[in-house]
C-alpha cells in the first residue's frame, strides 16, 4: 500500500543543493489590495479559453475537477466523471500546507519564537525529539527513518501516539542535512499546535483560518474508528481525520471542495491577507514559498510547500495523492486548483494522468 503521492513523485529523499527556483528577490506579486473577496462566495466571470488544458483534463477518466481564479474571480470551473462543485473529497497531502499554514498563525500567537526553536523545548514530553528544530519538520529534514507504505506505515498508523512511534524510529542523519518526506514530520506540527494553543488543529483552524475565509469545517463524527486502512478512505466530507489520541493529521485528511481549495490559495497568493485583515502574517508566507530544501530533482521544498516552475514562471504548490492539487502563480494572479479521483487514488500510470502537465496547461492559458 502507497499513501504520499506528491507531483509525479511519490517518496523522495535525496541530499541538498544549492539549486535555487526562486531568487532573493522573490516572486512578483500581484497586489493584494482587493475590493473583492470571495469569503461568502465566488464571483465568477467565464473568461478564459481553456481548449487544451479543458481537452487534456477530460480525457482523463481519473479527472474531477479543473478550477482557475484569475485576476480575483474564477476564470474556469468544470467538472468531470461525477466530480461536482459541492463535492467535499480528501486532498491527501495537500493537508500538510494547511498545517504549516497554522503553525505560521500558531507563531504570532504563542511563545513560539521562530523555526530555529527546538521541538524539546515545547513538547519536553518526547525527549527524542533531541536536536530537530521545528525547521526540520517543516522541511522533511528530521534525519529520522520513515516509509509510507508498507507494515512501518501501518506500524505507525495504528501505534498509541504517532509522535512517539515516529520518534523511535532510527535516526539514519543529523537533523538538516537529507530530505525524506514523510507524514510524521507533519503529525510533529499538529502535536506542537494543539500543545501551544491549547486547542485541536481542527478547533484552531475553525477560529483563524477556516471561519474568516468562510470554508466549512464540521465536527469529525465522535463514533469515527479505524480498522483498516480502507476505513481512512472512506469520505468524511467537511472534516478532518484524527489519529489516534483526537490530533487532527497533519499529513492528509481534509476534506474540501474545490472551491474552498481555491480560496486557500487566494489567501496565500495575496501574502495570507483577507478582507481587512491578516489571516496568516505576510512574512511566514514568503518563508513558506521560498526554497528552504532546494534539488529535489525539479522541485524545491519551502515549509509544506512544494516549488516548482510552471510554464516558466515560479509557483508554489500544495499537492496530494492521486493528483490533488492547488498551485500559486504570483506572477500571473493565477491560482489552480485541480481534483482527481481520491476514495481509490492512483499514480501516474500513463501519459492520460499527469496532474503537473495539466497544472501547465492552465497555466499557459492564462498568459
Amino acid at each position: 500500500m502507497r499513501y504520499a503521492a506528491l507531483l509525479a513523485l511519490a517518496i523522495l529523499a535525496g541530499s541538498c543543493s544549492s539549486k535555487r527556483i526562486v531568487g532573493d528577490e522573490g516572486y512578483d506579486w500581484p497586489s493584494n489590495d482587493r475590493s473583492y473577496w470571495p469569503t461568502r462566495g465566488w464571483r465568477v466571470v467565464e473568461s478564459m479559453k481553456m481548449a487544451e488544458a479543458g481537452a487534456f483534463a477530460r480525457n482523463d477518466p481519473l479527472t474531477r475537477c479543473l478550477l482557475v481564479v484569475k485576476d480575483g474571480v474564477i476564470a474556469f470551473e468544470q467538472y468531470y466523471g461525477g466530480g461536482g462543485r459541492d463535492a467535499s473529497t480528501e486532498v491527501w497531502s495537500v493537508t500538510k500546507s494547511f498545517t504549516s499554514a497554522l503553525v505560521g498563525i500558531a507563531m504570532e500567537k504563542t511563545d513560539l519564537d521562530g523555526t530555529e526553536d527546538l521541538m524539546v523545548d515545547h513538547l519536553p514530553e518526547y525527549p527524542a525529539f533531541g536536536d530537530i528544530r521545528l525547521h526540520h519538520a517543516l522541511t522533511h529534514t528530521t534525519g529520522l527513518r520513515f516509509s509510507e507504505e508498507g507494515e512501518s506505515w501501518m506500524r505507525w498508523v495504528w501505534s498509541p501516539d504517532w509522535t512517539a512511534e515516529a520518534l523511535s524510529r532510527p535516526k539514519d542523519h543529523r537533523a538538516g542535512e537529507h530530505f525524506l518526506y514523510g507524514s510524521a514530520n507533519s503529525q510533529f506540527l499538529c502535536d506542537l499546535i494543539r500543545k501551544k494553543t491549547g486547542q485541536t488543529p481542527g478547533d484552531f483552524a475553525r477560529r483563524n483560518l477556516f471561519g474568516p475565509l468562510g470554508i466549512r469545517l464540521d465536527q469529525l463524527p465522535p463514533a469515527m474508528t479505524y480498522q483498516t486502512w480502507d476505513d481512512y478512505k472512506v469520505p468524511v466530507p467537511h472534516c478532518w481525520r484524527q489519529d489516534t489520541r483526537g490530533t487532527e493529521i497533519g499529513g492528509f485528511g481534509l476534506h474540501l471542495t474545490a472551491r474552498e481549495m481555491a480560496k486557500f490559495g487566494f489567501l496565500f497568493l495575496n501574502r495570507g491577507r483577507w478582507e481587512d485583515r491578516t489571516v496568516v502574517p505576510e512574512s511566514w508566507v514568503k518563508e513558506s514559498t521560498r526554497d528552504q530544501v532546494t534539488g529535489i530533482r525539479r522541485y524545491s521544498y519551502g515549509y509544506h510547500w512544494w516549488i516548482a516552475r510552471v510554464d516558466g514562471a515560479p509557483c508554489f504548490l500544495a499537492s496530494g495523492l492521486g493528483g490533488q492539487i492547488i498551485g500559486v502563480v504570483p506572477s500571473r494572479d493565477l491560482v489552480v486548483v485541480i481534483k482527481y479521483e481520491s476514495e481509490n487514488p492512483q499514480e501516474h500510470a500513463d501519459a492520460k494522468h499527469d496532474d503537473m502537465k495539466l497544472f501547465a496547461l492552465a497555466s499557459r492559458a492564462a498568459r
